[in-house]
């Protein structure tokens, strides 16, 4: 209002200008600081976890990145990388829930936090995969730092699953003043290690010259794969199942093979790991499936043995997806098999592995009359709970308790309890890895209903297979 305006008081014009201004500044500092906090969450986003607060995995690649930099310009300095993968975490999840798997992981996080530097990279991948990168530290070091790690993971046991937790399986790469390794080697190397502590049970592993040399021949085994699976060089051999009252063939446990060029076969635990990982086990085993029940077909028709039944193995990779139980029907009905003459093998880690997807597909299996058997029974987490259930129609025990049953008193009470469980259940029981006299003799004895091993055959292709009373 100018000061020619009538009724006007200059100094109350003044003071609500000033007013009006100082109401502006401050609608312009709080944008400014909105629009500050949108950028630092947008850019904490960009490179945080929103799950743990940890480093993602684009933190993670680029501190690794810079790790090698310096590392390459400072002499005898070295870097180490641990990768950590969480044992049993799917059971957890699919078991407790998703909030329980979320407060696991968060668990892992603090934990991790709490034993490494401040100057160290703490990171997730993602699902139940984390990683630290660690600097100028040794390898003895190193290798004591990881244990201090599984150390605080096996520690976590929150409340949501009862108290149960979970270990890890960490895999350790070292530098070692290497300057022509880019990070996704680098990382390469550590999860090789991790997976190589995790199938051999073992809580740490460190990558060197065996593992570099194991690495080499996966991939060549993961890129030949394929070929192998549309070119039909895998191929089923069948070992004889014996029944122990009548001595004569009652069916048989349908093992895969991989012919080489030379001729030679690989056997099952060089590549079917690498199926696994590559995630060709579902065709992998749709091809057994398929070669087993068409083989068994066959020799039923040829010996005029209708009552014979094939047993095919299922990995927790193939139990986890959906639809595994529909393949397999649509297999044993290609080849014209009824389906009570299939058995699906499982164990019972496989199953716990898989969650519920691998219940559902079991239960899948036996509405269609496939019939379910739990093998390696007595190594894993077997309970009366599973057996209770009803779900499986067989109990495979393992050849640990068969190797020394003739002359160790506790494997032949273990077997006793089994061959006693399995007949409260209704339960058949087969021995596995029968090798000598003594060990047949100690399974029929005990009351174990059918035996398979080297004592009887071998593995070999059905058209070599003695016939259902050469074993009488």
């Amino acid at each position: 209002m100018s000061p020619s305006e009538p009724g006007t008081d200059p100094d109350v014009s003044l003071v609500a200008e000033i007013e009006r201004l100082r109401r502006r500044l401050d609608r312009g500092r709080s944008a400014r600081r909105e629009a500050e906090r949108i950028a630092e969450d947008a850019t904490r986003s960009s490179i945080e976890d929103p799950l743990t607060g940890l480093a993602n995995r684009t933190l993670l690649a680029a501190n690794l990145e810079n790790e090698l930099i310096r590392a390459a310009r400072i002499y005898d300095r070295d870097v180490a990388l641990f990768y950590l993968d969480l044992d049993r975490f799917k059971l957890i999840n699919d078991t407790y829930g998703h909030d329980a798997g979320d407060e696991l992981l968060r668990g892992v996080a603090d934990a991790l936090r709490a034993t490494m530097r401040a100057s160290d990279t703490i990171g997730r991948l993602g699902g139940d995969e984390f990683m630290v990168i660690v600097s100028d530290i040794g390898e003895p070091d190193a290798l004591r730092l990881a244990g201090r790690i599984a150390d605080a993971v096996e520690s976590i046991t929150p409340e949501s699953t009862g108290g149960i937790g979970c270990r890890a399986s960490i895999g350790v790469a070292m530098l070692r003043g290497r300057t022509d390794l880019d990070p996704g080697d680098f990382v390469r190397q550590a999860d090789t290690a991790m997976y190589a502590a995790k199938q051999a049970g073992a809580e740490v592993r460190l990558f060197d010259d065996d593992l570099l040399t194991e690495s080499d021949e996966k991939r060549n085994l993961r890129r030949a794969l394929p070929r192998a699976i549309s070119d039909d060089e895998l191929v089923v051999h069948h070992q004889p199942i014996v029944d122990l009252t009548s001595h004569r063939v009652i069916g048989f446990e349908a093992l895969t093979r991989w012919r080489q060029p030379d001729g030679t076969l690989l056997m099952p635990d060089m590549f079917i790991p690498t199926a696994e990982e590559s995630g060709l086990i579902g065709e992998v085993g749709e091809l057994v499936a398929r070669k087993a029940a068409q083989d068994l077909f066959v020799w039923q028709r040829r010996h005029h043995d209708t009552d014979a039944i094939v047993a095919i193995n299922a990995s927790p990779r193939e139990l986890d997806r959906p639809g595994y139980a529909h393949r397999v029907t649509l297999a044993v009905e290609e080849a014209g098999l009824h389906p009570d003459k299939l058995i699906v093998e499982v164990t019972e880690t496989a199953i716990m592995e898989a969650g519920q997807v691998a219940e559902d597909n079991l239960r899948a299996l036996r509405s269609v009359g496939i019939r379910v058997a739990l093998d390696d029974f007595g190594t894993g987490f077997s309970s009366i709970n599973r057996l209770r259930s009803n779900a499986f129609d067989v109990l495979k025990i393992d050849r640990s308790f068969v190797a020394n049953v003739a002359d160790r008193s506790d494997d032949r009470a273990v077997i006793t309890a089994i061959v006693a469980l399995a007949g409260i259940f209704d339960v058949k029981v087969v021995a596995e890895g029968i090798e000598t006299e003594a060990q047949l003799d100690a399974v029929t004895e005990l009351g174990c209903h059918a035996a398979q091993g080297r004592l009887f055959a071998m593995a070999a292709p059905i058209d070599e297979v003695a016939g259902p009373l050469d074993f009488v």
